[in-house]
């Protein structure tokens, strides 16, 4: 396994380099930067002169390779740059927003295994049935509705109808757990119902196919407790795709975070991400998929790992 997790970790930075490389120049394919953002946010707004020295003072006038191999050298380093923007250092600005974007996304997952796990095997070991038919046709409605829709409805509902408003100050969860309770709610709910809408299919999906097999039978037969056969033989070979999937839906909780941070005005990665997008600030972007792209890979060989607690069977080359 050492040998498994080092060749792993091994393939981390040529994989970071690829990405960077292919994000590098995409930013750089988008109008304007964060030169004109800075200055007037139109370039006709300001004297070409200034805004032309002031290109030059930040080195955005550099030919692109130039600007690539300087940037490559600086990340090769562990510096993410600085931020001209917001006026720091790119991983000292996203520092501070990890915690938000990971409470929302832990709070999620949470509420998506909640969800997700009973009604899944409910729904398989009742196949047909009203609850049955129930759990399938709210996890298809949640797979269709987007993040955003729902978001923006249950906030018209909240201000409208109860007259509650997300805070306009945020709160740490270890500095006012009741406040950030109430804050990270509602995004959580989304969060987690839409990953558990996708979770209880695959559950059930993998359970039906599971039961029908002579091992689960057998215990049947044995005259086994209904818990026993049902969480100890089913459930547990029922949950190795379920936990691969699982692992992919990570992605999903980042994008969705994206989009209700900046719904609910959390301050977090995710509205770091469209802030930094709207100023055409290239190294915060930059900065942060890399981070994310860090946080996804060992996400994913650690979901990798988990599969010889679920199958001893499984070997790792």
């Amino acid at each position: 396994m050492r040998k498994y997790i080092l060749r792993r970790l091994l393939l981390l930075p040529p994989t970071l380099f690829f990405l960077g490389t292919i994000l590098f120049f995409m930013v750089q394919a988008i109008p304007g930067d964060v030169a004109s953002t800075l200055l007037a946010g139109e370039e006709n707004a300001v004297d070409p002169k200034t805004m032309q020295k002031f290109r030059e003072e930040l080195g955005l006038t550099d030919p692109m390779i130039v600007q690539y191999g300087r940037w490559l050298a600086q990340t090769a380093t562990g510096d993410l740059g600085y931020s001209y923007y917001f006026s720091k250092p790119v991983w000292d600005q996203i520092k501070p927003k990890i915690e938000t974007t990971l409470t929302l996304a832990i709070f999620g997952i949470i509420i998506a295994v909640v969800l997700s796990l009973p009604a899944g095997v409910f729904s398989a070991l009742y196949r047909g049935s009203l609850f049955d038919q129930i759990v399938r046709t709210i996890s298809a409605a949640g797979m269709a509705i987007p993040a955003f829709w729902l978001g923006i409805i249950i906030l018209l509902i909240l201000s409208r109808i109860i007259g509650w408003m997300p805070p306009v100050i945020h709160s740490s969860i270890f500095d006012n757990p009741v406040d950030a309770f109430y804050r990270y709610l509602f995004p959580s709910l989304i969060l987690g119902f839409r990953s558990a809408a996708v979770i209880s299919r695959m559950v059930r999906s993998m359970m039906l196919e599971v039961l029908s097999e002579d091992y689960v039978r057998t215990a049947w037969a044995k005259g086994l407790q209904p818990r026993a056969v049902i969480v100890g033989h089913a459930l547990r070979n029922a949950l190795l795709p379920v936990v691969t999937m699982f692992g992919m839906l990570v992605a999903t909780l980042i994008d969705g975070a994206v989009v209700l941070e900046t719904v609910f005005n959390l301050p977090g990665i995710g509205l770091l991400m469209v802030d930094s997008v709207i100023a055409r600030d290239a190294s915060m972007v930059l900065g942060l998929v890399l981070a994310i792209g860090i946080f996804m890979m060992i996400w994913i060989l650690l979901i990798d790992l988990s599969y010889k607690v679920l199958d001893p069977r499984v070997e790792y080359d």
